[in-house]
């Protein structure tokens, strides 16, 4: 197996990618990402390879037909930042306005906040200076270029707020000490997690394991044969879109203190989702500031005075066992692999679960049957 680069695109940013570029959605990608994917040394068919082979005979025929003429050839290898600005906002306000004309006096049409992408759809030169036309999420507008960069500087960007990411795509992947094989084995991973990717080196990818319990950094080493890197930006939200929010916001706030007044079950459900977006970090037990799958569910339940292991496999012998066919709100709801759990959701109802999903996704809700339920467990009594 080779590696082979290929970009990804959602929403607005597509625009941004070569016609001959193939592209897929990774799970959870709302903006643009950068996959590692594994492709075959060999083509499927017969045909297809035969074109395969003349195509690539005829290519570096050419090249070096170019080089013995004393040309210089240039590679050229497209990156996902020759195209996207991410926002540089500094000072008191952590956004800027995006504008329905390159002036200060435009009507302002949405927000763009820091560390967000965009598309830039034309470049204009005003009374005041540069100023891109972008497009973000649903939003379209002017917005001065000094709050963005591109490029590489860009790219260094992402590295350094953790907006790469590493899908994990082979179960039981060992994380190492070092960039070999030999190092010390830290801990395993499974299929279908992600992680904050810090660093690309070789044949390895340097990945956040989050922190230890005195706050230090856990960091290591795993195989990029069997992840898939890609990167990941916020985007601008539309006034109304931000309007949205924060009633959203207001009504769960206003359900979990109605719930509290009901039965625990839905209590507990109410309780859970006011912390739908905030992020996931592994090892981490915050409800605002980071939690892990377990960490979640242990942090939601010690709110009820219900007192859980802190990994998900310990707390699976928390309660007592029920049928998946018999569920109910304020169930947890486990995940395994080789018959080894690995996750834990909360059921909230309707054959949905809420869950620390991965470093990507944070805190959100899906269906209970993302990936096949391995037991159920009651933990309320």
């Amino acid at each position: 197996m080779r590696k082979a680069k290929t970009l990804v695109a959602a929403g607005c940013l597509c625009a941004a990618m070569a016609m001959s570029t193939t592209a897929f959605a990774m799970p959870g990608a709302t903006s643009l990402v950068t996959v590692e994917s594994k492709t075959e040394e060999a083509a499927s068919t017969g045909d297809v390879q035969k074109s395969a082979e003349a195509l690539e005979e005829s290519s570096q025929s050419a090249l070096t037909a170019l080089a013995a003429a004393g040309q210089t050839v240039k590679e050229s290898v497209s990156s996902p930042y020759d195209d996207i600005a991410v926002s540089t906002v500094n000072g008191d306000d952590d956004y800027v306005n995006i504008r329905d004309s390159a002036s200060t006096d435009g009507e302002i049409v949405g927000k763009i906040y820091n560390h967000c992408a965009a598309d830039i759809l034309e470049t204009v030169e005003a009374e005041d200076g540069t100023w891109y036309k972008i497009t973000s999420g649903s939003v379209e507008g002017y917005i001065k270029a000094e709050y963005f960069v591109t490029g590489e500087e860009a790219k260094a960007l992402a590295m350094e707020i953790g907006k790469m990411f590493g899908y994990v795509t082979e179960g039981g992947l060992r994380v190492r000490t070092e960039p070999n094989t030999e190092s010390e084995v830290i801990t395993k991973l499974w299929s279908g997690e992600t992680y904050t990717v810090l660093e690309e080196t070789g044949d390895f990818v340097k990945i956040s394991l989050g922190n230890d319990d005195e706050g230090n950094p856990v960091t290591g080493y795993i195989s990029a044969q069997y992840v898939d890197v890609y990167v990941k930006f916020d985007e601008a939200i539309s006034l109304e879109e931000e309007k949205a929010q924060e009633e959203e916001a207001q009504r769960r706030a206003d359900e979990a203190e109605a719930a509290a007044q009901s039965s625990t079950r839905d209590a507990v459900v109410a309780y859970a989702k006011q912390f739908i977006g905030n992020p996931y970090v592994w090892g981490g037990t915050s409800l605002t500031s980071g939690a892990d799958c377990s960490g979640f569910t242990q942090s939601v339940m010690a709110h009820f005075g219900v007192g859980l292991s802190r990994t998900s496999r310990a707390q699976a012998g928390d309660g007592y066992q029920v049928s998946l066919s018999a569920v109910e709100p304020g169930d947890l709801i486990f995940y395994a692999s080789g018959g080894s759990i690995y996750h834990v959701a909360l059921y909230i109802g309707g054959g949905q679960v809420i869950h620390a999903i991965d470093e990507s996704r944070g805190i959100g809700i899906s269906s209970m049957y993302f990936t096949t339920p391995y037991c159920a467990v009651d933990v309320l009594g």
